[in-house]
């Protein structure tokens, strides 16, 4: 039972894995879901149910789940540290039924033989397992004809959009994209422009909240406007200039870009006008090092690397990994065997870098065009919602979110043709989960 007030919600909480077999039949992996219904409803064909994942590869629904969706969230940490759980006000349980979705090798999901995960750690083999999930929850509820709304996370956006191509059969009214990252056919470092029009701005949102740029009483949106309207001005200019840009006309920009971004317009010159991002969030705050998914962090800069051979992103200080390559969630765990009833002895993954670094991104092509193809699966977002004139999408960022600025994530919807008429997007001032914060709460 929820109370929300006066508001009082009885609902049905369950837990459920189905196993993923390969071409013969043969069980590989197990994907699994936390489903919450309400049980006041008198007409459940009419009632919207709401799936939703989250990001990595390798990430459970953790974060939507136990932070923002689900009618139970973590309550703030005691004096000691501990949390327990508290009716959360900001869930959706009353106007949609909810099913948290943790993907192969997150959650309570696992392989169910050594290599069994293989075939669903690569784009094509996670969103067919996601859609199975789906649709397989849909039929055994009696669900076939309800709205169906959609929500991923970072890569759970790509997830989504991947989906979004097989999904033309199911109702789906609307789909909600938070940080996500749709487009990764341009992330190619040093020799893609684009690439570091994309981080400018929130690199400035980044200088901005670390004090080190003048803000004169300006507000995170006004700063992030500033360097949006530069970076896709100028600065796009001067970098399709490549290496032939004139000294002077380099020295100058430099010096704009310094106190846009906090970092000296020598070292900016130095770099040719790119500013790398680990470089970036190394250098911005002396002696420090800047999160990444959560530009508003910082720590002591480490040594060295907590595990060798691991990116350096990944000892994210607000990513909070440590030297481990995965994170158990006990809370999680123990929530979900004593108040949904999970009869396991298994950990709750929360997050594994493990299945991170494990994930194919071929496309089985040998062609180039096929593999930059399947790096950016956006059209399918925009040939859905043309399929499904009803539906809309509303997109969710962050101004403090280096991972998946928020240019990157607009210039992925703007530019694969998607019907901006029925598109709405929504930046706060957080981080990658925007929802952290009271005020970016959905």
């Amino acid at each position: 039972m929820l109370h929300l007030g006066d508001l009082t919600i009885p609902y049905l909480a369950t837990w459920s894995a189905l196993s993923l077999k390969d071409a013969a039949g043969v069980p590989q992996a197990t994907i699994s879901a936390t489903s919450y219904v309400r049980e006041d409803v008198r007409d459940r064909a009419e009632r919207p149910v709401l799936f939703a994942f989250n990001s990595g590869p390798g990430a459970s629904s953790s974060p939507l789940h136990f932070n923002i969706l689900g009618p139970r969230r973590f309550a703030p940490p005691d004096a000691k540290g501990g949390s327990t759980f508290i009716d959360n006000p900001q869930t959706l349980l009353d106007v949609a039924d909810l099913v948290l979705i943790d993907p192969v090798g997150t959650g309570f999901s696992r392989e169910l033989r050594p290599g069994g995960g293989r075939l669903y750690w690569n784009s094509e083999g996670d969103s067919k397992a996601a859609g199975t999930f789906v649709r397989n929850w849909l039929r055994e509820n009696d669900r076939t004809a309800s709205p169906v709304y959609i929500v991923g996370e970072s890569f759970g956006g790509y997830r989504l959009a991947e989906m979004a191509k097989d999904i033309d059969d199911l109702n789906v009214v609307g789909l909600v994209l938070v940080s996500p990252g749709t487009d990764m056919s341009g992330e190619a470092g040093a020799a893609s422009d684009q690439h570091f029009v994309f981080t400018l701005p929130s690199m400035a949102a980044a200088a901005y909240v670390h004090n080190r740029i003048q803000s004169a009483g300006r507000s995170v949106e006004q700063v992030f406007e500033e360097a949006r309207a530069f970076a896709q001005n100028d600065y796009v200019v001067a970098l399709q200039q490549g290496s032939a840009i004139a000294a002077p006309d380099r020295d100058r920009l430099a010096e704009r870009m310094a106190k846009l971004i906090g970092l000296p317009a020598s070292a900016i010159a130095a770099a040719n006008l790119r500013i790398d991002t680990q470089e970036f969030l190394e250098q911005l705050v002396p002696g420090k090092v800047v999160g990444r998914i959560n530009t508003r962090v910082a720590a002591p800069k480490p040594d060295g690397p907590l595990v060798a051979g691991r990116p350096k992103a990944a000892d994210d200080p607000a990513l909070h990994m440590g030297a481990s390559n995965i994170i158990r969630n006990a809370r999680a765990r123990d929530y979900l065997r004593s108040e949904v009833g999970v009869k396991t002895g298994l950990d709750y993954i929360s997050l594994t870098l493990d299945v991170n670094f494990a994930w194919d991104w071929n496309s089985g092509s040998h062609k180039i065009e096929d593999n930059l193809r399947n790096l950016n699966p956006t059209p399918n977002l925009a040939k859905l919602m043309k399929d499904k004139p009803a539906s809309r999408l509303l997109l969710l960022s962050g101004y403090y979110d280096l991972a998946t600025p928020v240019l990157y994530q607009r210039y992925a919807l703007t530019h694969n043709g998607l019907p901006l008429d029925r598109t709405r997007m929504v930046t706060f001032a957080a981080g990658h989960t925007v929802y952290e914060d009271d005020n970016a709460r959905l």
